[in-house]
C-alpha cells in the first residue's frame, strides 16, 4: 500500500499532536505530585516555615534524586 506525501504529513502531524498531549499529561502529573509533596512537607515543617526554606528543602530533595539516579546510570553504563 502506497501513501501520498499529503497522507504522510497528516500522519506525522497526528502523531506529533498525540506525543505532545501525552507529554503535557506527564508534566501535569509531575506538577500534581510535586504539589502534594510540598503540601506534606509544609505540614511536616509546621506551616509557618518561610517559603525560601521550604523551597530549599524541595530543591535538596530533587538534587538527592538526581545524585541517586546519576549513580544508577553510571552503574548501568550511561
Amino acid at each position: 500500500m502506497k501513501i501520498t506525501k499529503r497522507q504522510l504529513r497528516r500522519i506525522i502531524k497526528e502523531e506529533k499532536q498525540k506525543l505532545l498531549r501525552e507529554g503535557m499529561a506527564q508534566e501535569e502529573a509531575l506538577f500534581n505530585a510535586l504539589d502534594q509533596y510540598v503540601m506534606v512537607l509544609d505540614e511536616k515543617m509546621g506551616y509557618d516555615v518561610p517559603q525560601e526554606r521550604l523551597k530549599a528543602e524541595v530543591l535538596n530533595f530533587i538534587d538527592g534524586y538526581f545524585r541517586q539516579q546519576s549513580d544508577t546510570w553510571a552503574q548501568d553504563g550511561y
